[in-house]
């Protein structure tokens, strides 16, 4: 027993040899979390670099495109409405006879309306012979001479710049001294049929409001502005930034490009933006460096102003993502893979294991989400330490999640009520296309047809869109009856509004000529169009034209008569297709033309087919290739012997069948009809 002493370890030598594994455990601790605290950071930073730059451009096109709706909906709707303003022939009448009070008073009293009908209640009319600029707002209601206009002086160039080419409008931000304003002018020019100027006219809105609506900042670190196809800044939310009367200046130094830092960007940026304006609807986001730093841009065209859309975002300003959060991430790996290192180090030490085990039992609590779990450590030592430490932690933590909850709870609260607003947007939008639906049928003579047609017809009708540019028309006296089909150019809303022009042409020329000879009436309805549209020569990139076809059914001769303007007329009988060709031009056409009549007999049993290039046009089959004029006569041929009932289901499932999973191109409408010997225009076959 006495040699037992000498077979236990010494105690110093144990403590000694347990403080020497110590220190080189944490020398060894303090290397290895360095290395992956280090390579942590670095891929970490690269993530988040990376991550914002993304995130960052995204932004940044989500905001030029949310800014170029708006912008589209406010300006374009002024535009539209300045366009009908300068349209107005009390206006022309006026601008050649300024000194005359009737035709003073007759434009002041149509243009009450409209001023009322602007955004800022306010239009400008500028006379080209005499330069008088006169202004109307809700201070003055009525037209009042202000000033005139003087080619020397600066303020006034922007005029004269504007006048020096014919384009139908511009848009200048410009202060005006003399009415005290700084406005966004929106400047229609108003001509003659030669294309000499009468003068400009147009409407403002206030800057400082188009400013705050259109590109009011709506996240920090975005900012969204207006350049024109040179790049200079016709609006910022900054008023210093703005070139005000940009038509007039050839050199600016408020430009996009100004506050780039380098050569290459500028060019990159001057590439992104002529590429944007010929693209016209698509977003190009972008990476520039400025003076100020590294900027996400995105560049959206507004093809209809001449305008595009920058959106900068300065993604060490956006709050994309906090740094914080990431660092907190760092510190709180670090200290749970030095907390690992310990365990395993001190892991056979009495003292050191429970404490170990009630730690790792709250790290497994707070990865389960009970972030309250609180150690509360009386020790002085290393694990009072790092027990306290881990509180602080998940005191943090605890603090962050909450406040992260409470931000992803009202970024979801803004989700659906943007979700709402667009809903309610669409409902809307839809609700007024079907009310222009039913408007456009009213126009369309089917009751007409089915009670007073005194023979057999059919009639397809299939917009491409809820309404479309097509119709047809049918007017019946005893002695002769009168039918027609009319292709508009354009489909959907334009084409629809192009159908109340052709209906209102057609309707004067039925009133002024006699319906026995159709070619007559395509001219008179050809004179009335470009009546009602005098600025189609400075409208070149719309297309305003229409193709007509009209027959002309005489009772006691038993003849047809039809004129076409690009539309023909298709006959079969028995089992004879054939067709009669209309004149190649159409109506409001680029220059007015005279158009042919052509007569053939009424007989039994022949059926007429008036379409339009719709159904002529339309792609399907195997290989995508058009119906055409062959495929129509081939399926005339095969159906040319059954009634008009029976030809109209046959047709719609014809075409359904040749167009398969192809989208419909175009408005098509076919008007069918015949007469057999019991109809009015063949009495002696009745009398019998």
């Amino acid at each position: 027993m006495t040699d037992l002493p000498h077979l236990l370890p010494d105690p110093q030598t144990s403590r000694q040899r347990a403080t020497g594994l110590r220190r080189k455990v944490g020398l060894l601790l303090l290397v290895i979390s360095t290395a992956v605290l280090l390579l942590s950071v670095a891929i970490g930073q690269r993530i988040m670099r990376d991550l914002t730059t993304d995130l960052s451009l995204r932004l940044a096109v989500a905001e030029a495109e949310l800014t170029r709706e708006k912008i589209q909906a406010l300006v374009g709707r002024e535009l539209a409405m300045a366009q009908r303003f300068a349209g107005l022939s009390a206006l022309v009448d006026w601008l050649l006879k300024e000194q005359e009070a009737p035709a003073r008073t007759r434009f002041l009293a149509e243009a009450a309306g409209f001023r009322q009908a602007f955004a800022d209640q306010s239009y400008f009319v500028i006379h080209h012979r005499t330069l008088a600029y006169y202004y109307a707002d809700p201070k003055s209601p009525s037209a009042r001479y202000r000033y005139t206009l003087d080619p020397t002086k600066g303020d006034d160039k922007w005029y004269f710049s504007t006048m020096d080419h014919a384009i139908p409008y511009t848009l200048n931000v410009n202060p005006d001294a003399t009415l005290k304003v700084t406005n966004l002018w929106i400047n229609v020019q108003v001509r003659n049929a030669a294309g000499i100027p009468l003068g400009l006219v147009g409407t403002g809105m206030q800057l400082d409001g188009f400013l705050k609506t259109m590109l009011a900042p709506r996240s920090a670190g975005a900012m969204s502005f207006i350049v024109d196809a040179q790049g200079r800044i016709v609006a910022h939310p900054d008023p210093e930034r703005i070139e005000y009367g940009a038509m007039g200046k050839h050199d600016s130094s408020r430009t996009v490009f100004s506050e780039l830092s380098e050569d290459l960007d500028r060019e990159t940026l001057a590439t992104t933006l002529a590429e944007t304006r010929r693209r016209g609807t698509d977003v190009n986001p972008l990476q520039v460096a400025t003076l100020s730093g590294t900027r996400m841009m995105a560049l959206a065209h507004l093809p209809e102003l001449g305008w595009t859309v920058v959106s900068s975002v300065n993604p060490a300003a956006a709050g994309i993502l906090s740094a914080d959060i990431v660092n907190l991430a760092l510190v709180g790996g670090a200290m749970i893979l030095i907390l690992v290192i310990l365990t395993l180090t001190i892991g056979f030490d009495r003292l050191v294991l429970r404490p170990l085990q009630m730690l790792t039992e709250s790290a497994r609590r707070i990865a389960m989400g009970r972030y309250e779990t609180r150690l509360q450590s009386s020790r002085n030592d290393e694990i009072g330490a790092l027990s306290r430490a881990f509180d602080s932690m998940a005191s943090q933590v605890q603090s962050h999640t909450r406040e992260l909850e409470q931000r992803v709870a009202e970024r979801t609260r803004e989700l659906q009520a943007t979700h709402t607003q667009l809903t309610d947007t669409h409902r809307q939008l839809t609700e007024s296309i079907r009310y222009a639906s039913l408007i456009q049928r009213v126009i369309l003579p089917d009751r007409q047809l089915s009670e007073r047609l005194r023979g057999q017809y059919f009639v397809v009708w299939h917009p491409r869109d809820v309404v479309g540019g097509d119709f047809y028309l049918y007017r019946e006296r005893s002695e002769d009856c009168l039918f027609g089909v009319i292709d508009c150019a354009g489909h959907g809303v334009p084409g629809a509004f192009m159908t109340m022009i052709a209906h209102a042409a057609l309707e004067r020329a039925i009133l002024e000529q006699d319906w026995s000879n159709p070619a007559a009436l395509l001219e008179s309805a050809d004179r009335a169009v470009r009546t009602m549209m005098p600025d189609t020569k400075r409208l070149e990139r719309l297309a305003t034209s229409m193709d007509i076809g009209l027959c002309y059914v005489e009772w006691e001769s038993r003849k047809v008569h039809f004129a076409g303007a690009h539309i023909d007329l298709f006959t079969a009988r028995g089992t004879e297709v054939g067709y009669i060709r209309g004149d190649r031009g159409g109506i409001n056409d680029r220059r007015s033309r005279s158009f042919t009549c052509r007569t053939v007999d009424l007989e039994p049993g022949t059926v007429f087919y008036l379409v339009t290039d719709g159904i002529l046009d339309q792609s399907g089959g195997e290989r995508g290739l058009p119906f055409g004029r062959t495929g129509f006569e081939n399926w005339i041929q095969a159906h040319c012997g059954l009634p008009l009932t029976a030809q109209e289901k046959a047709l719609a499932t014809s075409l359904e069948e040749y167009r398969g999973t192809h989208p419909q191109r175009d408005d098509i409408t076919i008007l069918a009809f015949c007469f057999d010997s019991s109809s009015p225009a063949f009495p002696e076959e009745t009398v019998s």
